[in-house]
């Protein structure tokens, strides 16, 4: 069981309109930067920041292919947490 400054600490990094949004469009497979941007209207970079804060956090990872960086959900209670908040 992660201690209660760890679990702040997820708290604190999808406590964000768009992380939270990046976290639900991750719910399947996962993707990359460039389909959440085509999905967002955010700029690349910003994503970027995002999907950064969101692994540095544990809640992503990440694995290259090819080109290309593909995300993923770690911590699968994360989309519960959010089914949770959609439901309030």
């Amino acid at each position: 069981m992660k201690s209660i400054e760890e679990q702040s600490r997820i708290l604190k990094a999808i406590a964000h309109p768009h992380r939270m949004e990046i976290i639900l469009r991750l719910k399947g497979d996962g993707c990359n930067v460039s389909e959440i941007q085509n999905s967002m209207d955010l700029p690349q970079s910003t994503i970027s920041n995002h999907l950064l804060i969101l692994k540095n956090a544990g809640i992503l990872s990440s694995r290259r292919e090819g080109t290309t960086v593909c995300y993923k959900i770690e911590i699968e209670e994360i989309k519960q947490i959010l089914d949770i908040l959609a439901g309030m």
